[in-house]
């Protein structure tokens, strides 16, 4: 689906030009395209086939391909719910030359409306062409990046206090969940170190090389949230192993509960085990005070064997 589409010449927007007799360049804006519309953008500004098939897949790391007349540049997009506290997992591929910048873009993770509208709002700024879109791209990428990585260690500090706390206790099943965002967001964060070096060293093409001085600020908050994604990885999964520890441990706890209230049930059961074989020669049989004594004698072994397990903390 066609979402926008302009020419912009000397950073105005422009309705029906073509940037190649203006000087200026084309934007195209596209949401969830089917193969079939993609198909017209391919005869019309010339797209590589695999980059357009790469377009349609949606299952592509993040990447930056040459091909001859254009370049491809495939970014995951991520956003956090905080109804759900998950994360939503998108990817927005870029076809670029130096006169043309294309988006695909798959999911809602990241608007890209905003993004032309604040460019459109500053033409100082899209007078450097196809370069000051891609630069604001990226970069409103890596800092959603910065506060999806915030959001998700501070869910990771919440559960680690829970874990730790000794009146509650954190379900494995909310820490793998934790620990599986953390591995996707991951996928998706890391890859793109090797596009932003590119972009980075003014040698990428169709990019001005003025421009990498602001993908080298981009690429030093990639390297913070990647800095922040090993901790919280390491963090996640010492939690599970403290998660899974205290489990043995409280389990290892009620199995001594059980063994030690079996261990008093055993005796006087044996006792009148013993009492009820019915032989004719067992003189206490005989006794007039013999059943209250067998009685006194179970309470008091049972209050014995409690008072020592007691003593060693199983009950």
């Amino acid at each position: 689906m066609l979402v926008d589409e302009a020419v912009y010449i000397d950073g105005i927007r422009h309705e029906g030009h073509d940037p190649t007799e203006s000087g200026g360049f084309s934007w195209v804006g596209v949401l969830d395209p089917t193969p079939a519309e993609l198909e017209d953008y391919k005869h019309h500004f010339h797209f590589n086939d695999l980059a357009l098939e790469d377009a349609v897949s949606f299952q592509q790391r993040p990447k930056l391909d040459n091909f001859e007349s254009h370049c491809f540049l495939v970014l995951k997009t991520v956003a956090y719910s905080d109804a759900t506290h998950s994360i939503e997992i998108g990817d927005v591929c870029l076809f670029y030359s130096h006169n043309t910048v294309v988006t695909v873009r798959h999911g809602q993770a990241m608007p890209l409306t905003t993004i032309r509208a604040d460019l459109e709002a500053h033409p100082e700024r899209l007078r450097a062409g196809v370069s000051s879109v891609i630069h604001e791209i990226v970069d409103r990428l890596v800092d959603q990046y910065v506060d999806v990585s915030s959001k998700i260690s501070d869910d990771v500090n919440r559960l680690e206090d829970v874990v730790f706390n000794d009146n509650t206790s954190a379900p494995p099943r909310l820490l793998y969940s934790v620990k599986r965002e953390v591995v996707d967001f991951r996928r998706a964060v890391v890859p793109l170190l090797e596009p932003i070096n590119a972009l980075s060293s003014g040698s990428a093409r169709f990019i001005d090389p003025s421009f990498r001085y602001k993908f080298s600020d981009v690429r030093d908050h990639l390297l913070k949230v990647i800095d922040v994604l090993d901790s919280t990885e390491r963090v996640v999964d010492a939690t599970l192993q403290a998660s899974m520890a205290f489990i043995s441990v409280k389990q290892n706890e009620d199995m001594r509960k059980i063994s030690a209230w079996v261990g008093i049930a055993a005796l006087p059961t044996m006792i009148a085990g013993i009492y009820g074989m019915n032989f004719e020669n067992m003189p206490e049989l005989g006794t007039r005070w013999g059943y209250f004594a067998i009685l006194t004698a179970m309470g008091i072994s049972c209050a014995g064997l409690f008072r020592l397990f007691r003593r060693r903390k199983w009950l």
